[in-house]
């Protein structure tokens, strides 16, 4: 499903292009002033990355070398090189040759000083064939009002303010489109019985939920730009709302009467939907997620009430130190869930060690120590806490070496667990303990600044005393 519908929205832009081309096509001048629009319509509207009239051995680096002869009348006015890295379908590759022959058609005739005439005979194929949804349109309306809104004299600020508080307006000028031709892919998306039922339909088609994007195509209008486009709401005649993606453009010769328009529809609903339904499946495992690692938290806390909320604290200020270091917002997200979860091993050290309210003995520290690596193997058997539980493992680690559990150096510990490092020592230190009051802030301070360099990242050091200065409060 997703594959035809992106095979109709490159359609739709072929389309366009072939429209735009054609346009440039009667109204070149001069034969390299044609080629010279031609190419850079096909290059900017296009899905090809160089066109030259010319074979360029150095162009080829892309997958794809396409030549399409310019010919018409058995007559031959050399070729088009189309170079790119995207596979063309049959249905392009035949447009764009038919494009060719209309090309070297207009080449001829410039050259033989004869006016160019756009095969009607052709253009009607094009339309009714295409297999994506087109409606030729009158847009007098839209131009009668933008007269109106030209007499007024506004600016684009003040022009959006107007519309704004004169909505109806631009409901009744969106009413008053009317319906010329449909092709057969429109009847058939609109769930029309003939062409006849849905030339005579379009305020069943278009309702209130089009205004915003009437505003819109109402203000590129005015700013004289050539070509709209957007999502809208529509509905098929037997009720049923739709998510679409159109594209005006003019007819050649009606740019300024606005009389004849193409609009191109195609239907996204189904992916739109999707893209819903994906977002909220996402939103879930989040939240799903998010719980989990609350928690693994509070498991900690349970067993050791001294340190009660202190994995949330720690987990605040690194997020505020990462987001001061600028890192990515995946990077932040990190370093916030290994604060909640840096202290996970705990729950495998006894509960007399943990709640003792003294000092620890030497012995009793080791035991404390071994909490990184036991927590690193806790959170290592979940694949999504893998990256978490390889910062944990870290986070006692000091740059000189002196930390635990494997004694890492400076370059040998992960950005993330220097940060977690600093915001654990700081969190500790203001901490009250059953055996010492907590520090003042300027001692937590002055206790980073004799650490800088040596114990603590001096870069991320230098930004926790600015955010602790600046007024910073767990």
């Amino acid at each position: 499903m997703d594959t035809e519908r992106e095979r109709l929205m490159r359609l739709n832009r072929i389309l366009s292009m072939v429209i735009e081309c054609n346009q440039a096509l009667v109204r070149a001048k001069e034969e390299k002033e044609l080629i010279s629009n031609i190419q850079e319509i096909l290059q900017r509207e296009g899905f090809f990355s160089e066109i030259t009239c010319e074979s360029r051995p150095d162009l080829a680096k892309y997958k794809t070398h396409l030549v399409f002869p310019l010919v018409t009348n058995g007559e031959s006015f050399g070729c088009f090189h189309v170079y790119t890295n995207n596979q063309l379908g049959d249905i392009e590759y035949t447009v764009i040759k038919d494009l060719s022959a209309d090309i070297a058609y207009s080449i001829k005739a410039l050259r033989d000083r004869r006016a160019l005439e756009i095969s009607e005979e052709r253009y009607r194929s094009l339309f009714e064939n295409a297999p994506v949804a087109l409606l030729e349109e009158d847009f007098s309306s839209i131009k009668e009002y933008l007269d109106r809104l030209k007499s007024l004299d506004l600016d684009i600020d003040d022009l959006e303010r107007y519309l704004d508080e004169h909505s109806e307006e631009v409901m009744d000028c969106l009413n008053k489109i009317r319906i010329i031709d449909v092709n057969n892919a429109c009847i058939e998306l609109y769930k029309a019985k003939n062409k006849e039922e849905l030339l005579s339909t379009l305020d069943s088609i278009i309702r209130e939920e089009s205004i915003d994007i009437g505003k819109r195509l109402i203000i590129s209008l005015y700013k004289d730009e050539t070509h709209f486009e957007g999502e809208n709401i529509n509905y098929t005649l037997d009720g049923k709302r739709l998510i679409v993606y159109t594209k005006t453009f003019f007819l050649p010769g009606y740019e300024d009467t606005l009389e004849r328009v193409i609009v191109s529809v195609v239907d996204i609903t189904e992916q739109r939907n999707l893209e819903i339904s994906l977002r909220n499946s996402r939103q879930e495992i989040e939240n799903a997620l998010e719980e989990t690692i609350t928690a693994f938290s509070k498991t900690v806390e349970l067993k050791d009430p001294y340190i009660a909320g202190h994995q949330i604290r720690v987990s605040k200020l690194s997020y505020e130190i990462a987001k001061r270091m600028n890192l990515k917002d995946e990077d932040v997200e990190l370093i916030k869930n290994v604060g909640l979860l840096h202290d996970t091993g705990k729950i495998t050290i006894p509960g007399e060690i943990l709640n003792k309210p003294g000092r620890l003995t030497p012995m009793e520290f080791e035991i404390i120590k071994l909490h990184p690596q036991a927590g690193y193997e806790i959170l290592s058997e979940i694949k999504y806490f893998s990256n978490v539980a390889e910062i944990i493992l870290q986070h006692h680690e000091r740059l000189n070496g002196s930390g635990y559990p494997k004694g890492l150096k400076d370059g040998e510990i992960l950005l993330p667990a220097r940060i977690v490092a600093v915001a654990d020592v700081v969190e500790a230190m203001l901490s009250h303990r059953p055996y010492r009051p907590g520090y003042s802030l300027e001692e937590v301070i002055n206790e980073l600044e004799k650490g800088k360099g040596i114990l603590y990242d001096p870069d991320v050091v230098n930004i926790c005393v600015e955010i602790l200065k600046g007024g910073f409060s767990f």
